[in-house]
């Protein structure tokens, strides 16, 4: 048998590689559980807090486009209650200009096309036909409109707010317009701009064609947003939420955005996800750092709770290394096993030692095996039933006789009857389970003994093992047979051990009388 090289690991050393493996799988999975959740959580947090923000300005928004043709509705009814008095035009497109609404420029605009009054007066376009068509190519203006983003006669990109100057008698008389420039101080620019946006989040506007009305870089206000960005997608269609994108520089953002259905644009609110990590970043370090106190205490009490484990095994160790020794059960006694485990041990040692001790002198010069099969002899069935009966260990006992055997030895000779018993030694191994001791008690008689076996387990070995002689073959013209016996023992049980061996060879003879080659059981 190869005996294989000593581990070098202490059970000590055991127990703290798998407390500490323990505590560092439990602190990172604790970290990384802690910072998963509050991960999503900040994302949540942040893509719920930025849709709200866009829903307010989309609200404000709102409210300014429609503040602003409220505005122009009532200029309007004063401006034709006048009569189109010129004074009273100029007087009014002034006003509408300095109300703070967010026009850059008011106009009235005749139903011939000719500018009748302008705010900034400096511009000197009154008087000026712009739409030399007029009324026919301007249905737009017949009633209230907000106007696409286009480009001013003065090169400004713009919106226009328009309402029609009507008489009581709906006569068309022209139209109110207030022009809001997109890329400098305007209405949009105030309400926008006005808001303190912190770490890096920002806003943008488009319009139905994906074209950029506000954004806080000034040079892209009127291009096209030509990425798929599915943020613009959704907020085009209508939808107010929040989504987590990509933007035209690759960065990743997490956006809010909500619809300005009177103006049909879109508002887009967003901050970089890494911005808003960056926060959860230092406070899970400073939670590792936290936690290295504790978690230092914890494998200090390991080491401590590992040594005072191994004590007792490591103790018990050290006493069965050094060998037997006259005192060696009072040295395992003096172990202080203060657990079930070590305590197991510890009553094993010593009724093994006492077992082993009982038995030093009687079997010093005995032999113990069979040298015709290889089995136990009579001697090593006495010490293994002692051993049995001190361990409190139940067994079961089969004896095995061989059927007509003198009959074998005077047909065939000695030397075919000892093969024959060689045979029925190696049939019996073949049926033994791994730790069942078998004899041969001498001639043709064998016995096993079965620790832990109950009777009827016994008798079902026992009738394996008489059909499988019985089918062996072992002599060419003639079949063998045995007749077998099985008995129990149980620690509760009130008879000593060796008579089991009795009601065994009792129930053998009743298998011999009831005509052999067959397995009977002790009577209870």
């Amino acid at each position: 048998m190869q005996i294989r090289k000593p581990s070098r690991i202490t059970l000590r050393q055991l127990v703290l590689i798998l407390s500490i493996g323990s505590v560092l799988a439990m602190l990172v999975a604790g970290m990384a559980g802690a910072y998963r959740i509050q991960r999503d959580q900040l994302m949540e947090d942040t893509l719920a807090a930025n849709q709200a923000f866009a829903e307010k300005l989309a609200a404000s928004t709102s409210d300014l486009l429609r503040q602003a043709q409220q505005d122009l509705a009532y200029s309007a009814e004063r401006v034709v209650q006048s009569g189109m008095d010129p004074t009273v035009l100029q007087s009014e497109v002034d006003r509408l200009r300095a109300q703070g609404i967010g026009f850059n420029t008011v106009s009235v605009m005749g139903s011939q096309g000719v500018i009748l009054a302008v705010s900034p007066s400096a511009l000197k376009v009154r008087g000026r036909r712009v739409d030399p068509n007029a009324p026919r190519s301007s249905p737009r203006h017949l009633t209230p409109t907000i106007s696409s983003p286009f480009t001013s006669i003065l090169g400004n990109l713009s919106i226009l707010v328009t309402h029609p100057l009507y008489t009581a008698k709906d006569q068309y008389l022209g139209y109110l317009a207030g022009t809001v420039y997109l890329k400098s101080d305007g209405g949009l620019s105030r309400l926008i701009g006005q808001h303190y946006f912190r770490n890096d989040t920002y806003v943008y506007v488009v319009d139905a064609t994906r074209r950029l009305l506000y954004h806080p870089q000034a040079s892209r206000i009127g291009t096209e947003v030509v990425y798929d960005n599915p943020a613009i997608g959704a907020v085009l269609n209508g939808e107010t939420g929040a989504l987590r994108v990509t933007n035209s520089q690759g960065i990743d953002m997490l956006a809010g955005f909500a619809y300005v259905p009177a103006a049909k644009w879109g508002i887009v609110v967003q901050r970089p996800t890494q911005v808003t990590l960056a926060r959860l970043d230092t406070l899970m370090r400073r939670a590792l750092w936290l936690s290295l106190v504790p978690v230092g205490l914890l494998l200090a009490l390991l080491w401590f709770l590992s040594g005072w484990v191994s004590r007792p095994l490591g103790e018990l160790a050290l006493v069965v290394q050094d060998g037997y020794e006259d005192n060696m059960a009072r040295r395992i006694q003096s172990i202080r096993c203060w657990y079930f485990e070590a305590q197991r041990l510890q009553r094993a040692l010593l009724e093994g030692l006492g077992a082993v001790g009982a038995q030093l002198d009687q079997l010093h010069d005995e032999a113990y095996q069979d040298p015709l099969t290889g089995l136990g002899n009579r001697r090593g069935l006495s010490l293994a039933l002692q051993t049995c009966q001190a361990l409190g260990q139940p067994f079961a006992v089969i004896a095995l006789d061989i059927d007509f055997f003198k009959r074998i030895n005077d047909t065939y000779g000695h030397d075919t009857g000892d093969q024959v018993i060689r045979q029925v030694g190696h049939w019996m191994r073949t049926q033994a389970r791994e730790g069942d001791t078998l004899f041969r008690m001498g001639g043709e008689e064998f016995l096993a003994l079965l620790p832990g076996a109950h009777q009827n387990a016994a008798a079902n070995i026992a009738e394996r093992l008489r059909a499988g002689i019985e089918h062996a073959a072992i002599l060419p013209e003639e079949t063998v047979t045995v007749s077998i016996g099985v008995a129990a023992w149980a620690p509760e049980d009130a008879i000593d051990p060796e008579q089991v061996l009795k009601a065994a060879d009792q129930a053998l003879y009743r298998a011999k009388q009831a005509g052999r080659n067959r397995v009977m059981g002790a009577e209870a």
